[in-house]
């Protein structure tokens, strides 16, 4: 660089390219208040749908999960050359026969706790009217000790205190009692709804039983080319069959321990009929908190109708509790593995959820509908940050 050019420059300095900041950056795409309406919309209709459509839903999703639960065993009677539709249709057998053996042995003891309810009911009141008719309680000595005061204010004055009209209030109407009839009514008919549903999921099984891997094998053709593509959505569907036979393996030998728990623990407090808590404790085990509270409260319910103390009414609502928490919040929790487990809010939200959808079958297969939901988040890169939020 010459003289002249130097001069140049302090003169004239030159004046270099603002640098890029933030701020020139293009703003990120925002989402337009028309597209999240219309998303909006679209789930309430999907979420009305489903609702609606619960007969065709529930069968379909129960069938879903008990496909997954013993498809094992079919597999198992296949590798030892037994045919997959014979395996099926024997596994079907051993399943409706132990459900009808259950029903049978279990519905006299069932129809005879139904009869104690009113007598429990019958004590729980007397004991209510016995105790409100207690006059030791501090609010009678409160009124008492008003009483004294007025006395001695009238001793102190010497003239009577004012009298005060009192006009006779009118009785308020009595409330309507419990139309029982109905009660009784609505609930056979939901549960011939009940039967209903579990009969079509029944056959259903049987149909995903004797297919096989049929279904898989359609959803990796459609996935189509090129075949890296379908090699990869093959091992995510084995991996989900994987993560949810093996939940359901868990799941079954902890609602046994439960229910086996429970009806020891009955049994040895002297509870009428512990078969009936026992498998009422392994059956509603699957709706997390609230099933065991279920039982806690209508064994505690019958409990104190059949010895009228405290202490073996707590313990017939301490035994369900106590079995579910140590089986299922600690060794299920320990079997499931990372993968196939939720965190509490999720699963309390779920419960919420798909009981309002579908009510008492709603319950039962919510955390199952929640575990494959998170366990295909889990294998699916995009949907990867659900399953963090489902997970613990």
């Amino acid at each position: 660089m010459d003289t002249a050019e130097a001069v140049a420059l302090i003169v004239e300095p030159k004046v270099l390219p603002a640098a890029k900041t933030d701020v020139d950056s293009p703003p990120l795409p925002q989402a337009e208040p028309r597209t999240v309406a219309l998303v909006f919309v679209a789930v309430l209709l999907a979420l009305f749908g489903i609702r609606l459509a619960a007969a065709f839903f529930v069968p379909l999703l129960l069938s879903l999960f008990l496909n997954y639960a013993l498809s094992p065993t079919v597999t198992r009677l296949e590798t030892w050359h037994v045919p997959r539709p014979l395996g099926a249709t024997l596994v079907i057998l051993v399943v409706v026969a132990v459900i009808c053996a259950a029903g049978y042995r279990v519905g006299n003891d069932a129809i005879d706790i139904l009869e104690q309810l009113p007598q429990s009911v019958q004590r729980i009141r007397l004991a209510i009217s016995k105790s409100s008719a207690d006059k030791s309680g501090p609010l009678e000595n409160v009124k008492k000790t008003a009483t004294e005061l007025e006395k001695l204010a009238t001793d102190a004055t010497g003239t009577p205190p004012p009298a005060v009209s009192r006009t006779v209030a009118a009785a308020p109407a009595p409330a309507p009692a419990l139309d029982f009839r109905s009660i009784v009514l609505v609930g056979t008919g939901s549960f011939a709804i009940f039967v209903g549903q579990l009969v079509s999921a029944l056959f259903l099984t049987f149909f995903l039983l004797n297919a096989g891997d049929l279904f898989r094998r359609k959803l990796v053709h459609m996935v189509g080319a090129p075949l890296s593509r379908r090699k990869t959505a093959l091992r995510i569907l084995q991996q989900v069959d994987r993560m949810n036979q093996h939940y359901f393996a868990v799941v079954l030998f902890i609602n046994m321990i439960v229910g086996v728990g429970t009806g020891i623990g009955m049994y040895a407090i002297g509870l009428e009929r512990p078969l009936v808590w026992a498998i009422a404790a392994a059956i509603l085990h699957t709706i997390p908190y609230i099933g065991s509270a279920v039982v806690a409260g209508a064994a505690a319910l019958i409990a104190y109708g059949q010895f009228g103390t405290v202490t073996p009414t707590a313990l017939a609502a301490v035994i369900p509790i106590t079995m579910s928490v140590v089986f299922g919040m600690f060794v299920q929790t320990w079997m499931m593995g990372r993968a196939a487990r939720m965190n509490s809010p999720a699963v309390f939200v779920s419960l919420l959820f798909w009981g309002m959808l579908w009510g008492a079958w709603g319950l039962l297969l919510a955390v199952p509908a929640m575990v494959a939901i998170k366990t295909i988040c889990d294998h699916v890169p995009r949907l990867k940050p659900f399953g963090e939020i489902l997970g613990p």
